[in-house]
């Protein structure tokens, strides 16, 4: 597999970093547009200076079959969120993170974070995966510009929860290989109460029409991995919180029901969920049945399906200070095609 970012100069992809650096002047890297000036120290929604804070960078084997292949994923999970999912898993990072009492500078975090991506790869994982990073885009940029120069050669995954900037997206054209976005939310006033933010679907569904415009559908090599594209992630919530038909139909009429579709039971009542009445169980077998029905009534051509005996789903632990995932995870993803 060969990586988009190789196609380009390594003065062009300096010359994207540089760009995506100037937002953070006047913060509007993700849609909150705080406007506050984070290269000055300050912070808006995120809590975040322009310093890039990466919580764990591990190989990880929980992601999706063409993904994970037999080596998994090098994953780097971003440290802080652009969103305030009350159910969040990775709440410990997202959420409760606290700034570690050091003088970091930009370009050390930079060379560190870069560092990290080239051991993954001499670690032998399939791709480097950034967890969350819609906030943080300009410092992993300037990462991956450094990472290409110590020699990583490996595709790029871009794992978000699609709370993303269309300005920013652009910024990535020709350097991402996977977008792979969850559309969690059809209604506004859904996620303003359980997320904390404005305009969810507004702003996704336009961010996810860019990653499509991009790089198009999931392509497969003849060995089952992925090589580009797009596959959309959707967490069922209790109570159809989630809007699942609509999501579902803006996929498969907006864009294509050629699109991949990963349709995940795994939610569980975590971190503040218990205190919503709507949040405070499992899925049932009947939702995620009723879910898997309608993915099937659109047309979905290829369907990824979460087992719903599966006891923790790969829930993490952030607070282990290691790998926060246990040793013997592995994804309980199948592919079915329709």
């Amino acid at each position: 597999m060969s990586a988009r970012y190789l196609a380009l100069s390594q003065s062009e992809l300096n010359f994207r970093a540089d760009q995506a650096y100037e937002i953070y002047r006047e913060c509007r890297v993700c849609p909150h547009a705080c406007g506050v000036d984070r290269t000055q120290g300050k912070t808006g929604f995120c809590g975040q200076t322009d310093i890039l804070r990466v919580s764990s960078s591990v190989r990880h084997f929980g992601e999706e079959p063409p993904l994970v292949g037999t080596k998994g994923v090098g994953n780097l999970f971003i440290t802080a969120c652009n969103m305030r999912c009350d159910y969040c898993q990775n709440y410990q990072i997202s959420q409760l993170w606290e700034e570690p009492p050091s003088t970091i500078e930009l370009e050390r975090s930079c060379q560190n974070t870069a560092q990290q991506m080239v051991r993954l790869q001499e670690e032998g994982v399939h791709f480097i995966g950034w967890v969350s990073p819609s906030h943080v885009v300009p410092g992993l940029l300037k990462s991956l510009s450094l990472a290409r120069e110590m020699g990583l050669r490996i595709p790029i995954i871009y794992n978000t929860n699609g709370y993303d900037a269309l300005s920013t997206l652009k910024l990535l054209d020709g350097v991402v290989d996977i977008y792979l976005p969850d559309l969690k939310y059809a209604h506004s006033a859904t996620a303003k109460d359980v997320s904390h933010i404005n305009e969810y679907p507004e702003f996704s569904r336009q961010a996810v029409l860019e990653m499509y415009r991009q790089v198009g559908p999931l392509l497969l090599g003849e060995d089952g991995m992925a090589q580009q594209g797009l596959l959309v992630r959707h967490l069922l919530l209790p109570e159809n919180l989630a809007g699942t038909w609509e999501t579902l139909c803006f996929i498969a009429l907006e864009m294509s029901p050629s699109v991949p579709l990963s349709l995940m039971s795994q939610y569980r009542p975590v971190h503040k969920a218990m205190s919503h009445f709507s949040l405070n169980r499992e899925i049932s077998r009947e939702e995620y049945e009723g879910a898997i029905n309608m993915a099937r009534e659109l047309g979905f051509e290829n369907l990824y399906l979460q087992s719903m005996e599966a006891e923790v789903h790969n829930l993490p632990d952030f607070s282990n200070g290691g790998n926060p995932f246990p040793l013997d995870c592995t994804h309980n993803l199948e592919n079915v095609q329709t």
